[in-house]
């Protein structure tokens, strides 16, 4: 009887590993065969299913879209609107181990970016969905406010964020207090726009 195969699992296994190896070596240790090492398969298998980086760097980013997905459905929908796009934003910071993970791998994927044209183009989709998502949020949220400026804005605060937290040490407490500010601030712009 010939073995079933699970494909999206295996392709999951893949970019959980290949998210691993961008943690531990950055993109430039992202090899299939470090994948491969990574994930407890044979070399073989592993180029099966991410034969090219590319196609590794796509797996670590279908994993991690999976990641904040997961959570972001957890965010209860009977909270005041406010309080959701605040939420959604805090599961974008690197309040935890398993988001201080997901962002470092980001910012390997992000300086990958930098030089490898296909890993940019992926990123900017990711963005684009994230984008729409909070336009969505703060639509509900705040009604009178640019959706699209807020969002954007808000973007730019989660990642500089993310960037200070990872590197120079700022704290949760301040990242959070930074978040709440910056939705002070796009809810009174909403306000002179109404």
């Amino acid at each position: 009887m010939p073995k079933i195969v699970d494909h999206a699992q295996r392709h999951n296994r893949i970019g959980a590993a290949a998210c691993v190896v961008l943690d531990r070596e950055g993109h430039q240790g992202l090899s299939v065969r470090a994948v491969a090492r990574e994930a407890g398969m044979a070399l073989a298998t592993a180029q099966h299913y991410a034969p090219t980086r590319e196609a590794m760097m796509n797996a670590a980013m279908d994993s991690l879209e999976q990641r904040v997905i997961a959570r972001a459905r957890e965010i209860d929908p009977e909270v005041p609107h406010l309080d959701t796009v605040r939420a959604a934003l805090l599961e974008l910071l690197p309040l935890d181990d398993d988001r201080r993970f997901e962002c470092r791998v980001w910012l390997a994927l992000t300086a990958a970016a930098m030089t490898e044209p296909s890993v940019a183009r992926r990123l900017e989709s990711s963005e684009s969905q994230l984008l729409a998502n909070l336009e969505r949020l703060v639509a509900q949220a705040h009604p009178a406010a640019d959706r699209v400026a807020a969002a954007g804005s808000l973007t730019t605060v989660t990642t500089g964020l993310t960037v200070r937290m990872l590197t120079t040490g700022l704290s949760d407490t301040a990242a959070r207090e930074e978040i709440d500010h910056a939705l002070k601030r796009w809810v009174v712009e909403g306000d002179r726009r109404g």
